[in-house]
């Protein structure tokens, strides 16, 4: 059958339909036959009951003679007691087998006489002389015929109708998939890149439609996610070229300054410096990439989330308080807590694994950090409202029957309430003080991306004593148990 899977659909419903009507013409022609063969065999019972009536009366009538046997081609014979055939107007052949038709009974019986076959019926009249026996017989030549030519009739019908089903069935096949054909049409037209057409919906609420409205579906997706890669590739060409252009301009003044060891260690720092950057920059849009990829496979228990925020907190300590030592500016405090609602959430799943989550804090209490470090440089200038300002970053987590909520807050300056819209998409930055030092624009875009992986959300929003609240909600992958 590998020859039928190389045609065409078309063809094989076709095909298909052929053979269906074919054995459904046969069985149809056969029963016809057998219920038209059954009542012409009833008719010729009821014929052969008829042609005994008379020669039976007039044997009873009469059982010494003489007999009167009806004419018009009927085949009857009387078979006195002693199995003399008294009178008989059967065929020779039929005749010489008298014997054994006497012992045949009274149903009717074929009986086959060389290349004729007979209906024979016996019928036995008790007599004061005796039993006689009265046969009557007919020829089922005529019977043959009837069924010969019937049959000859069905099976003409049959093709007929057989090749009309076949027809039927390939228009109706082609108009089906007419469609398909149109929406293949469609798909080499659309293959190119710069198109923006889709394939045709038919107005049927069918098969069909729902396939090319999920097409669609994928080929929206396909295009968002193709103009993302292109936009990144893009953003990530501009934010690349400028570090590059200054690492290539600071090592020109390095070589300039050879023969000044302190100018020239200050252009190695600073492209020291650059090169960090840089590397950050790709390390962060690997990561980008890596989440974007796919949706997160892994899963992190209530007690494993609590032991990654302690470790994100002291991660986060150390970073600030190198900060501090550097711009000498005060202390910042950094704490945590954290707590489920629900005793049974102790043992909920989030679809993050432990290192994406630590990815998370990373980025948010960073983020945070930076924001208050940029707010001391702003407030140089004034010293008492820079002696008296706050410098706290909390982080808490909680936990309820259905999601994980960490929410980190910072007494920074907050954010511009026209960027915290555009605050997660790649390469933003806002202008103030939240970016005294800031990065590529990528951390709160990997925590977006992160928290998404896993079917979560981040708002961003400002409080109103000041500063900035990161909410990041995720939820259980699955339900705790009791």
């Amino acid at each position: 059958m590998t020859w039928l899977r190389r045609l065409s659909i078309t063809a094989r419903i076709t095909i298909g339909s052929l053979i269906v009507a074919t054995l459904f013409g046969l069985v149809a022609v056969e029963v016809v036959r057998a219920g038209v063969a059954s009542i012409l065999h009833n008719a010729t019972v009821t014929l052969l009951t008829s042609d005994v009536a008379a020669p039976k009366q007039s044997v009873k009538g009469n059982p010494s003679g003489p007999y009167t046997l009806p004419g018009g081609g009927q085949e009857l014979a009387i078979v006195g007691p002693n199995g003399r055939v008294l009178d008989s107007t059967l065929p020779l052949a039929l005749g010489a087998r008298m014997p054994s038709l006497l012992q045949l009974g009274d149903d009717p019986t074929e009986v086959q006489v060389g290349n004729d076959r007979y209906v024979v019926l016996v019928r036995a009249v008790p007599t004061s002389d005796g039993t006689f026996h009265v046969i009557a017989a007919r020829n089922n030549e005529t019977t043959d015929l009837v069924l010969d030519r019937l049959t000859s009739l069905l099976l003409i019908g049959a093709a007929v109708v057989v090749v009309g089903f076949g027809a039927a069935s390939w228009l109706l096949a082609r108009t089906a998939l007419r469609p398909v054909s149109r929406m293949r049409e469609r798909a080499a037209s659309i293959a190119d890149v710069s198109s923006t057409g889709l394939l045709p919906v038919g107005p049927a609420n069918d098969e069909l439609a729902a396939l090319a409205t999920t097409l669609n579906d994928l080929i929206g997706r396909l295009r968002a996610s193709a103009d993302r890669e292109r936009q990144m590739v893009s953003d990530a060409s501009h934010e690349l070229r400028t570090p590059l252009a200054v690492l290539r301009g600071q090592l020109e003044l390095a070589e300039l300054d050879a023969g000044d060891a302190d100018a020239l260690l200050t252009a190695i720092r600073s492209s020291h410096a650059t090169a960090l950057r840089l590397g950050q920059l790709a390390s962060n849009l690997l990561e980008l990439s890596r989440i974007e990829a796919g949706p997160s496979n892994g899963r992190t228990d209530w007690r494993t989330l609590t032991d990654e925020l302690a470790d994100a907190i002291d991660r986060a300590r150390l970073i600030a308080s190198r900060r501090t030592d550097d711009s000498e500016a005060r202390e910042i405090s950094i704490d945590f807590d954290y707590r489920p609602r629900e005793r049974q959430t102790v043992n909920a799943l989030v679809a993050l694994s432990p290192t994406d989550f630590g990815r998370i804090l990373d980025n948010l209490l960073g983020n945070a950090i930076t924001a208050i470090m940029g707010a001391d440089v702003a407030a140089d200038a004034d010293a008492d409202a820079a002696a008296a300002s706050e410098r706290i970053v909390t982080a808490e987590l909680t936990a309820t029957p259905a999601e994980v909520i960490l929410t980190v807050r910072d007494s920074g300056p907050g954010m511009e309430a026209g960027f915290i819209p555009v605050a997660l998409d790649r390469f933003t930055r806002a202008d103030g003080a939240r970016t005294g030092h800031s990065g590529g624009g990528l951390g709160l875009a990997i925590v977006g991306a992160l928290a998404g992986s896993a079917g979560g959300s981040v708002v961003l929003a400002n409080a109103e004593e000041g500063g900035l609240i990161a909410t990041v909600v995720l939820p259980l992958a699955s339900h705790p148990t009791t």
